[in-house]
């Protein structure tokens, strides 16, 4: 699917159309006539398009040095999306998402996966820039990326709040499959934000910018972003290691509290079963004469149980 935006008093505009105010074509899971339509109007190298559609695709760059765009540049960035994971619980997973600068001044995005910072990009404004509009979007793309990293990871820490609150009563397995999903949305984060700061970093002398000393602010503070999403993945994912090993530690020790409480309760249970199983045997036994014999017979099970459970909880064993 191809969408057509052009920009109307810094508004994105849908547009029914490929057109000369066009200046954004938005492309989402593009079919094989999309593809071949694209490469034979724009001229663009088929590997533009088709990398995107492999979701294991790096994060690169090419063209982005020519003095002069004569031919379409690429900048191929990773962005985090929410998935379910064969667990049945959330999972963060990043896929490509390919920004293409044409000759004649538009910019072609290709995704292959639904991308939830593109759909509010489209209803936002575009920040006002003297900067051409290839270089604003680029610029502008990259920084929802970023941002989307850092909002994603903020989700993460509150999720890993949340299972650190449910370590004392733990003694199921749900927990542990959330905090595996949790370990493998900052691998695939830690793997994704790296290769995108590589990419980043370099169009610090991409040489097609108009004036290099204008898109410096606005780089710098993509990559202020982008670091501070990188490191608070690796410090997360050190912290998570660690509340996992404490995790199982501390499910395995529930687990023993459980069972060490039932195998006290056993003991202090098979003590009345023992005595009566003593008097309902057809020999002659003591009190079996008296009136009152259940009674007495009650009465020092009773102790013996109490007496017991005493000694358990005295050892911490109950």
């Amino acid at each position: 699917m191809i969408n057509y935006l052009k920009i109307e008093n810094g508004q994105l505009i849908p547009s029914h159309s490929d057109t000369d105010e066009t200046v954004w074509l938005a492309v989402e899971k593009p079919t094989e006539e999309e593809v071949d339509q694209l490469v034979t109007t724009y001229k663009l190298p088929k590997d533009y398009i088709t990398g995107v559609l492999d979701d294991n695709e790096n994060s690169r760059f090419e063209g982005l040095h020519q003095n002069t765009l004569e031919k379409p540049a690429l900048m191929l960035l990773q962005y985090p999306h929410a998935t379910i994971s064969p667990s049945g619980y959330t999972q963060l997973d990043t896929f490509p998402f390919a920004i293409i600068l044409t000759t004649d001044g538009k910019v072609i995005t290709v995704i292959n996966n639904s991308a939830d910072f593109l759909k509010q990009t489209f209803t936002t404004p575009i920040p006002n820039s003297e900067l051409p509009i290839q270089e604003s979007l680029i610029l502008y793309l990259s920084w929802q990326i970023s941002t989307c990293y850092n909002r994603f990871l903020k989700e993460l820490i509150v999720q890993t709040n949340k299972l650190e609150g449910e370590l004392k009563v733990s003694t199921e397995n749900s927990q542990l499959y959330q905090m595996m999903d949790i370990q493998k949305s900052l691998v695939y984060f830690e793997s994704a934000i790296n290769s995108n700061l590589e990419v980043l970093n370099m169009l610090y002398n991409a040489r097609i910018f108009t004036d290099p000393r204008a898109h410096l602010p606005k780089l710098h503070d993509i990559l202020v972003e982008t670091k501070q999403a990188a490191t608070t993945t690796s410090i997360q994912l050190k912290l998570v290691d660690k509340v996992s090993d404490t995790f199982s530690a501390i499910v395995s020790n529930n687990l023993n509290n459980v069972m060490k409480i039932l195998t006290s309760l056993t003991i202090v249970l098979t003590i009345p079963t023992i005595i009566g199983g003593i008097f309902g045997m057809n020999v002659k036994l003591p009190f079996a004469n008296r009136e009152d014999a259940f009674f007495w017979i009650f009465v020092v099970t009773t102790g013996t149980c109490i007496f017991v459970i005493r000694r358990l909880k005295k050892r911490n064993l109950l």
